[in-house]
C-alpha cells in the first residue's frame, strides 16, 4: 500500500519562459540516405533494450530477452559478457537501458532489483548502486541520467494515490533528481495519454501507453540538458538549461491509422514485447503474445511519432526522432534537429532498420531479420 499527499511538493506549470524562434517552419530540409555500413558485428542481439557507444570501437549491450549484458568489440567481433543475472554484487536482475556517465562508465536500469547499476570501463559492475526508492513512495523509472549521477524522470503513465489530477490532466512533470542530496526540482511538463484515477492503496502503471496515442518524449545530455519532441504540435524544445529554447512548429500529414497499421502496430508488439514471469523464485522473459486488434481502440491518426524509443540524443547535442510512417513504407525517416530547436535534415534508412545510438563519428543501427534477429551495423555519421 501506498499512501502519499502532494508528493514531492510537484506543481504541473502552465507555461514556460521560452526563446521563440518562430511558430511555423515550413520548408522542407536537405533528405539524404544514411549510406553503406562501415561495418555489421558478426553475431546477432534479440532484444537490444539498452545501448551504449564506448571508446575504441566497441558498443555496450543490455539484451533484455536473453536477460544479458555484454561489450561488443567491433575491431575483434568478439562478445564478452558483463555480469551475471541475480540479486547480488556484480549481478542484475533484468537488464534495462543503459545511460552514459562519465568516460565509459555507464548506468543501467536494473528493471528486476528497481536500482541503477554502475557499469565499469573494463567491463565489471561496480558493488556501488543507486537506489530508486524514493523517500516519497513515488515510482521513479528513469528516462535518462546526467554526468553528475541526477536521476530524469517524468510522472506519465502513473496512477496513484496523490497525483489524481496529473493522471486526469494529461500533463505530467519532468522531474529531476539528485540522489546525493535529495533535492527534486521540476524541468518542464509533457503531454501523456491521460489515466482514471485508482482506489485507495492501489497503483497503475503503463508506461507505454496506448496504440498510436500521442505522448511527448524526450531525451537527456550528459550536461543535463534535455530535449523534448511534442507529438502533437510537432516541434522540438529544449530544457534544463539556463534559458529554455522552444523550436518552430513543423508541419506535417498525420498518418492514418488502418487495418495495415494495427497489424503492424500488433505484430510490433508480438516481435519486440517482452513478459517477466516468476518460476521458482527466477525470473523468465518471453515473447507476449499478439494482441487481439478487434478488441482494442484505436485513434483516427497517428501523431508526428511514436514509441518511446523514437528520440534519441546524439553527443553533440541533436535530437533525431523517427516519424511515424504507413505501415507499407518501405523506407525508415529520421528527422533531426539543431540545439535551437530547428529541422537541419532527414536521414532515410532502408526498411526493417532502427537507430540503436551513437558514437563521436558514427551511427549505429539495428537491423531485422526474418527471423527477428537484430545485427548491429555501424554508419560513419561525418
Amino acid at each position: 500500500m501506498i499512501v502519499m499527499s502532494n508528493p514531492l511538493g510537484i506543481i504541473v506549470l502552465s507555461g514556460f519562459l521560452f526563446v521563440p524562434l518562430g511558430q511555423l517552419s515550413a520548408q522542407t530540409p536537405p533528405r539524404k540516405p544514411i549510406g553503406k555500413p562501415t561495418a555489421t558485428f558478426p553475431e546477432p542481439v534479440s532484444n537490444p533494450v539498452g545501448f551504449r557507444a564506448l571508446s575504441n570501437d566497441r558498443v555496450l549491450v543490455a539484451d533484455q530477452l536473453e536477460a544479458t549484458i555484454s561489450v561488443l568489440d567491433f575491431r575483434t567481433g568478439e562478445m564478452m559478457p558483463v555480469g551475471r543475472q541475480g540479486d547480488g554484487p556484480g549481478e542484475f536482475g533484468l537488464p534495462g537501458p543503459l545511460f552514459a556517465a562519465a568516460g565509459d562508465t555507464t548506468y543501467m536500469l536494473d528493471m528486476g532489483n528497481r536500482r541503477l547499476l554502475v557499469l565499469l570501463p573494463d567491463g565489471s559492475i561496480s558493488s556501488a548502486t543507486v537506489s530508486l526508492q524514493h523517500p516519497s513512495g513515488i515510482p521513479v523509472f528513469p528516462r535518462g541520467v546526467d554526468a553528475r549521477g541526477r536521476i530524469y524522470f517524468d510522472l506519465g503513465g502513473i496512477a496513484m494515490p496523490g497525483l489524481e489530477d496529473i493522471g486526469r490532466s494529461g500533463r505530467a512533470p519532468i522531474l529531476r533528481w539528485d540522489p546525493a542530496s535529495g533535492g527534486v526540482d521540476t524541468l518542464g511538463v509533457v503531454g501523456v495519454p491521460p489515466m482514471e484515477p485508482v482506489g485507495p492503496g492501489e497503483v497503475r502503471i503503463s508506461l507505454g501507453g496506448g496504440a498510436y496515442q500521442p505522448r511527448d518524449t524526450w531525451a537527456v545530455l550528459p550536461d543535463g540538458r534535455v530535449g523534448l519532441a511534442r507529438a502533437v504540435e510537432y516541434r522540438v524544445e529544449w530544457l534544463g538549461a539556463a534559458q529554455p529554447v522552444v523550436g518552430p512548429v513543423v508541419p506535417y500529414t498525420p498518418v492514418k491509422v488502418g487495418d495495415d497499421e494495427k497489424n503492424a502496430w500488433a505484430d510490433q508488439m508480438a516481435a519486440n514485447g517482452l513478459m517477466v514471469e516468476m518460476e521458482n523464485g527466477r525470473r523468465r522473459t518471453r515473447r507476449p503474445p499478439r494482441p487481439n486488434i478487434d478488441r482494442m481502440t484505436w485513434p483516427e491518426i497517428m501523431p508526428a511519432y511514436t514509441g518511446s524509443r523514437a528520440v534519441l540524443a546524439t553527443p553533440s547535442g541533436e535530437l533525431w526522432v523517427r516519424r511515424a510512417q504507413p505501415a507499407k513504407a518501405t523506407d525508415v525517416l529520421y528527422d533531426v534537429f539543431d540545439a535551437q530547436g530547428r529541422r537541419t535534415r532527414q536521414v532515410v534508412l532502408s526498411g526493417n532498420r532502427t537507430i540503436l545510438g551513437f558514437g563521436p563519428n558514427a551511427v549505429f543501427v539495428s537491423r531485422t531479420d526474418e527471423d527477428d534477429l537484430q545485427w548491429i551495423e555501424r554508419y560513419d555519421s561525418r
